[in-house]
């Protein structure tokens, strides 16, 4: 029978599955404990993904930076730069989809632990509450901290000087270039080797 009111009991019937019938003052312990540890990592889970987030940008500009460093030497213009960029792209591609399934577990848990609170039982939705609350004492510090390192970068540039402004839009642009201009070169080295000698 589905509620539509916030009702006190023990018995949920089939709980999200045919399968799983919560009937028994030890099953409904269990499933409420369940939902409390699942209430948890959904707070745990939102510092996880932001430092995915952090770790991924770092390790793309280690990367860019080594690849921008090799192409600006002509003795590095070989396979081997190559494949530094397959692997870079490897490396990105993974990192991605982990990211995808991580976002995945995270939306899929958040919208069980709101059909759960939708049942209308008390004690699933304080058992929930609870269980949230628990977690954001354990990784809210974290998570503040984590928004506020963010924050702090973006008011950086914010607060940056015109004559900042202008010489980070400078090697942005010199950078640009000179990524192009290897680009090129790498291309005409990798021409000239492919094109016969005897044409």
């Amino acid at each position: 029978m589905m509620h539509m009111w916030f009702w006190f009991g023990n018995n949920l019937d089939n709980f999200f599955l045919p399968g799983y019938n919560v009937a028994t003052i030890f099953s409904f312990f269990c499933t409420c404990l369940g939902l409390f540890a699942l209430a948890i990592l959904y707070e745990g889970m939102k510092v996880l993904q932001i430092k995915l987030q952090q770790s991924t940008v770092s390790l793309l500009q280690k990367q860019s930076s080594r690849i921008s460093e090799n192409s600006c030497l002509l003795s590095k213009i070989s396979s081997n730069n190559i494949r530094t960029k397959i692997s870079l792209h490897c490396i990105q591609w993974c990192i991605w989809s982990f990211q995808i399934f991580h976002w995945f577990v995270h939306t899929f848990l958040g919208y069980l632990l709101m059909l759960a609170v939708m049942t209308y039982n008390v004690y699933i939705t304080v058992t929930i509450v609870l269980g949230a609350c628990l977690g954001y004492w354990i990784f809210g510090p974290q998570l503040i901290e984590l928004n506020m390192k963010r924050f702090y970068k973006r008011q950086i540039l914010l607060d940056c000087d015109k004559e900042c402004a202008d010489n980070i839009i400078h090697s942005q642009r010199h950078e640009s270039t000179v990524s192009v201009v290897a680009d090129q070169l790498i291309t005409e080295a990798t021409v000239e080797v492919h094109i016969p000698r005897d044409a």
